[in-house]
């Protein structure tokens, strides 16, 4: 038992000291209005802020929340959070410290004068640190999610264009703004003065995450994943004082997806937003201007598909809040033997993979055709699908890219997925 013990506590230090060498995270500033479902994607968020080089929290209002709600019950979900940092540490060895979340956490626009009309708004903290991130000498996007209104991200590019021309053209190309929906005049103003700038007006978050005790859950068939049982179970009871902290009685998370596609699952959704991920799939409407892209005819079925492993590993993630290493579950690791390239019609192509639970538990394999980002009207039929070893045969008609996803699960509680994406170039 003693050396089980230690091979276990040797192999989730190697577990989690893998992460300080991880792949290059997104950099992330989020803005928020303060309203009841920003809270408790705040919480979420938290618990995500491992998985991301976050650069600022900026408060901000919207036509809903008119004079926002300040930084002060920003300051106090973190000091939550730092109450249970020392635990998720134990999974994690990166989660920033509540000090340090405090540092970037600033005012943006308040005055609910600015919400109609274009820039220039009222200056402040939040569109001052946007301009800053934007003109450091680095190439990397800039992702910038909007929970309410998009007027300080506005101002914030006004400045950049008026105070730094000569800098705008390299440092604008930079900015990926996610809006949850336009919640202010500012959203629409950027798409049409600021054509630079790539900006999603995402709608798909309507009635697949948001409010389901205001009205029937519709185009999400998970509701169980959503309910008063699910949150109590998962997150308000027995995980510590973030979770107990958490506003609302349902899943209502009406802004959690605009930072879902960071998570590190193995999609990479936020380099390209056009892939499709935790966050949605969206394509451009016109020009930086991209809206919600369709699943099977379905602009909600991009993000409702992936609902059983979002709500699962925010599950675990609130047990990583009380739980030690090996009460918890750990998301299963993937080796690849294949990567993306080139194919020709009629081609078998070849796909494997290897994978493992740090946890010691089983893990089962599934590949998919991911149709829908492959721009194809029927899935491709993949043999030995639920293998570690399988092959698909490019089809004659196949004229644009073949997105196959490969997905691994483990059979821990709960139980946790993982990806890789392949995308084969027709010839």
């Amino acid at each position: 038992m003693k050396r089980l013990s230690l091979l276990l506590a040797i192999l989730a230090i190697s577990y989690i000291s893998g992460y300080a060498s991880a792949k290059e995270k997104p950099i992330v500033i989020i803005t928020q209005d303060g309203e009841v479902d920003d809270r408790s994607s705040f919480v979420r968020f938290l618990l995500y802020t491992s998985d991301v080089d976050l650069r600022g929290i900026i408060a901000t209002n919207s036509k809903w929340q008119k004079n926002g709600h300040g930084v002060e019950w920003i300051y106090e979900a973190i000091d939550l959070y730092g109450q249970v940092r020392g635990n998720l540490l134990l999974h994690r060895p990166d989660y920033p410290s509540a000090d340090f979340l405090k540092s970037v956490t600033v005012l943006g626009n308040e005055d609910p004068q600015y919400l109609k009309g274009g820039a220039p708004y009222a200056n402040s903290k939040g569109a001052d640190l946007i301009v800053s991130e934007l003109l450091k000498n680095d190439t990397r996007p800039l992702h910038v999610n909007c929970w309410g209104g998009a007027n300080t991200v506005a101002q914030a590019l006004w400045q950049l264009k008026r105070k730094h021309p000569e800098e705008f053209s390299r440092a604008v190309k930079r900015i990926r703004i996610y809006c949850v929906s336009f919640q202010d005049e500012a959203g629409n103003w950027i798409k049409n003065n600021i054509p630079e700038a790539m900006i999603i007006e995402a709608g798909s978050f309507h009635l697949t995450w948001n409010y389901h005790d205001k009205e029937p859950l519709k185009h999400n068939p998970f509701p169980e994943y959503m309910s008063e049982e699910w949150l109590t179970d998962n997150v308000k009871s027995n995980h510590g004082p973030l979770g107990a902290w958490y506003p609302q009685k349902n899943i209502s998370e009406g802004d959690t997806p605009a930072f879902l596609g960071f998570v590190d699952n193995g999609l990479m959704a936020y380099q390209d937003y056009s892939l499709g991920g935790w966050g949605g799939r969206f394509k451009p409407a016109k020009g930086n201007y991209w809206i919600d892209a369709l699943d099977d005819n379905n602009d909600k079925k991009a993000l409702w598909r992936w609902c059983p492993a979002t709500q699962n590993d925010f599950a675990a993630r609130m047990d990583w809040c009380v739980k030690p290493f090996d009460g918890a579950n750990h998301a299963p690791t993937i080796e690849v033997s294949i990567g993306s390239r080139s194919v020709s019609k009629g081609e078998q192509v070849e796909l494997s993979a290897l994978a493992s639970d740090i946890d010691g538990g089983e893990v089962y394999y599934r590949w998919w055709h991911y149709k829908d980002a492959s721009g194809m009207d029927a899935n491709l039929k993949i043999v030995n699908e639920t293998s570690d070893k399988a092959y698909f045969v490019v089809p004659a008609v196949a004229q644009q890219d073949i997105h196959i996803i490969l997905e691994v699960t483990d059979d821990g509680e709960p139980k946790l997925t993982r990806y890789r994406r392949f995308i084969f170039s027709v010839q």
